[in-house]
């Protein structure tokens, strides 16, 4: 079959992987195994400015052209598909770019983007390019989650009242960024009427940004359900994520089994998944919209939602106050990372 979509990647990843928290990871290995095991895709160039990432994910993947300089990419290669899998402070102006140099799919990694104005200059890109962009919250093809969104919605367990999390030693956007969005997902992508955010932030960095040690999201959506993300502290129990309804609960457990408690007793269902599977589904997605197919659930009309979401917690916490969403006026006007002006405030001692 011939290759009829030219791939490349933006932010190749460290040649040898770390899974601490801060960087180092390798998730542009991820995206490029997704392409190459589509026989639509020819994964042709990669660009990074470290040399040694590059030659090593050049060699790893057989991958022909190697950029210090991706704007250089973009012009030369005049790539079909560009994956995107830098920190989040470069998302923006790399999707920029790539939109106005004729790519026809951007994919994304999470965080998104660092502020409401550059999620404002991306919706702007895709609608004057007609640019398709999705975002990596792979988790909404997970069985698993699939099945407790439909219980959930379905009435199974009563009126759907909370969705609950914790995350311990981690965040609200770098890790936190997939629960949020799993959490519109609960609730059937309805939209978040307001947030609540606290955090407690001091001298923590990571990803090329300020990060909170603490920090909590509260919010609503339409129809009066909840969400609750701890960001740095896990909840009791083994559970991954607990969902409330009038009539009972379900209980997420890892990513692979659900506890559903009502007045009849407890079930259990266990379910399987294969990683390489989804995301190699999130390329077919990708591919299928481009050739004027739906747009996915990962694309960017809801994906662009999930982080105004994560972005309001944050501009809650600088504001000391409730944000109401959509975002309007200076909220929505927001143009830097919000944790870095909690960050600076610290240090000030304010």
């Amino acid at each position: 079959m011939e290759k009829k979509y030219r791939a490349a990647i933006i932010g190749v990843g460290a040649a040898l992987a770390s899974g601490n928290k801060g960087g180092g990871h390798q998730i542009a290995y991820t995206h490029a195994t997704a392409y190459q095991a589509n026989p639509m895709v020819q994964l042709q160039s990669g660009a990074d400015i470290n040399a040694d990432n590059l030659k090593a994910f050049q060699q790893k993947f057989n991958v022909e052209n190697g950029f210090a300089d991706y704007q250089v990419m973009l012009k030369e290669t005049r790539p079909d598909l560009v994956s995107i899998c830098t920190y989040v402070g470069l998302h923006h102006p790399m999707i920029v770019a790539a939109a106005y140099a004729g790519v026809k799919g951007i994919i994304c990694e999470k965080p998104f983007v660092t502020s409401p104005a550059a999620l404002n200059e991306v919706r702007r890109a895709a609608r004057e390019t007609g640019v398709k962009i999705q975002v990596c919250h792979v988790r909404r093809y997970l069985p698993a989650f699939i099945r407790a969104r439909d219980l959930y919605q379905s009435g199974a367990i009563g009126e759907p009242l909370m969705c609950i999390a914790g995350i311990a030693g981690w965040d609200l956007s770098e890790w936190g960024a997939h629960w949020l969005d799993m959490f519109r997902f609960f609730h059937g992508d309805r939209p978040v009427r307001w947030v609540f955010g606290q955090a407690r932030v001091r001298s923590l960095r990571g990803y090329g940004h300020a990060m909170e040690d603490h920090a909590v999201a509260y919010f609503e959506f339409d129809g009066g359900g909840k969400g609750i993300l701890d960001g740095g502290m896990a909840m009791n129990g083994p559970w991954t994520m607990t969902l409330v309804g009038t009539q009972g609960t379900i209980r997420i457990q890892r990513e692979d089994t659900l506890e559903v408690d009502t007045a009849a007793g407890r079930k259990t269902e266990k379910f399987s998944s294969d990683w390489g599977q989804l995301w190699q589904r999130m390329v077919v997605d990708m591919l299928t919209w481009i050739e004027g197919g739906p747009e996915p659930v990962t694309g960017f009309t809801s994906m662009a939602k999930s982080a105004e979401l994560n972005l309001a917690a944050y501009i809650s916490a600088v504001r000391g106050d409730r944000v109401d969403l959509p975002l309007t006026g200076a909220d929505e006007q927001f143009n830097e990372w919000p944790v870095e002006l909690l960050a600076g405030r610290n240090k000030l001692g304010q």
